[in-house]
């Protein structure tokens, strides 16, 4: 099975089951398992100063989800507050059906909700719990 196929697999499973999808596409009443990082507050943040902004690394078994707010980021320039989301695979930039767009590595200008229902995603493809360091 694919990565594709098990992303596909998990929206009708999900889809199926007693959780909801908001009008947007993004996953809303999922439990992250034994994770504390149930709410965007409980994701720690580092700060960055080239270029200036905050960082979150959170790992998925293989997969490592980078959030990102800074003046080179996609909403977060000229102080913006909404962040950028990047998925790597070891040290490899990659894109994630379900995650990212075709052909693009990165999507941008999400606010709070979207990068939890990212997170709430990634925990669906990738079967881990999220963990940060």
């Amino acid at each position: 099975m694919t990565l594709l196929t098990e992303a596909v697999d998990a929206n009708r499973n999900f889809n199926q089951s007693s959780n909801t999808v908001d009008t947007s596409g993004a996953f809303i009443n999922v439990e992250l398992g034994g994770s504390e990082m149930k709410t965007f507050k409980d994701i720690k943040f580092t700060p960055t100063t080239m270029p200036k902004g905050v960082q979150a690394l959170i790992a998925f078994g293989e997969y490592e989800l980078s959030v990102i707010c800074n003046d080179s980021s996609y909403g977060g320039k000229n102080g913006g507050t909404l962040y950028e989301i990047g998925v790597f695979k070891g040290n490899t930039m990659v894109e994630l059906p379900g995650i990212t767009e075709p052909g693009d590595q990165v999507k941008g200008w999400l606010n709070e909700d979207k990068v939890m229902a990212t997170i709430k995603k990634m925990h669906l493809i990738s079967g881990a719990d999220p963990e940060q360091a």
